[in-house]
């Protein structure tokens, strides 16, 4: 069970990359962008075409491409009072659309590039040195997102985005340039966790809207608006999974995790933001 938890806990730290877009774009425009998976698997399709680090550079530079579109898109809705739903189905699509892309011009393979080929062994637990990596660089991410909002101008104007708009513009603060800036930072945080994802246990074509869910689901398990509980909500997405997949089989397997978002996502199950250091 032991082995089961941290290894959870070091494939959760890539969902909680992934559930960062999420809290820094509902905490900037009310919003969120569920393309998120799809920036992930761009970025892991292109990484694959490209040999070398420069795989790297082409597979993020790709995710920020795909978010600049998703911000054109968030700029041409940005009216009205209905634009948050909006822009989450217009977001949906655009998933579906770069899965669709990806399928048509890489075909069903699946994409791995792993890093390393052996094992650390620690205290008689075998751990991927990779999932070491991953919990450094999310781990770093999560600090500097959070001085970001609380201690800096660019901070105080992402609250101010969102708490109120028409005020914000009138204090010559360029709100949508701020949101857009947001959605094309979540582009290149997908893209950042997608490329983790390929040097780790690898995905496929099918994988962008799953990863978005859990994306989103590790983002309000304990609070949507926090980078640091969205954090905290990916390790619990990588534990349940992992503990699903140690102790059950067959359809069970993947049926628990699935089980678990849905619970998550109809009851906001351990917090919501009526607590009160949701706010960035």
């Amino acid at each position: 069970m032991i082995e089961y938890i941290i290894r959870g806990l070091l494939n959760g730290a890539v969902y909680g990359i992934l559930a960062l877009p999420m809290s820094l774009l509902f905490a900037t425009a009310g919003t969120v962008d569920f393309a998120i998976g799809a920036y992930a698997l761009i970025a892991a399709a292109v990484a694959t075409s490209v040999a070398g680090p420069l795989g790297l550079i082409a597979g993020a530079l790709s995710a920020l491409v795909a978010s600049a579109i998703m911000a054109t898109i968030f700029a041409l809705l940005k009216r009205g009072d209905e634009e948050s739903i909006r822009v989450a189905l217009a977001s949906f699509g655009l998933l579906v659309a770069i899965a669709s892309i990806v399928l048509l011009i890489w075909g069903t393979q699946p994409f791995v590039r792993p890093t390393f080929s052996a094992m650390l062994e620690i205290g008689g637990l075998r751990i991927n040195p990779q999932g070491l990596i991953n919990v450094t660089i999310s781990i770093g991410l999560v600090g500097v997102i959070h001085y970001l909002l609380r201690n800096t101008n660019l901070g105080r104007m992402m609250r101010a985005a969102a708490a109120n708009p028409k005020g914000a513009e009138l204090a010559a603060i360029p709100v949508l340039g701020v949101q857009c800036g947001t959605i094309l930072t979540g582009g290149l945080l997908g893209g950042l966790g997608g490329l983790l994802i390929l040097h780790s246990a690898g995905l496929d074509f099918t994988a962008s809207l799953s990863l978005t869910f859990i994306g989103f689901a590790a983002a309000i398990i304990f609070g949507i608006q926090s980078p640091v509980r969205s954090l905290l909500g990916g390790l619990a997405m990588g534990v349940v999974e992992a503990l699903s997949a140690g102790f059950t089989s067959g359809m069970v397997t993947s049926m628990i995790p699935s089980v678990f978002i849905l619970v998550v996502l109809m009851t906001g199950l351990l917090g919501s933001n009526r607590f009160a250091g949701d706010r960035p």
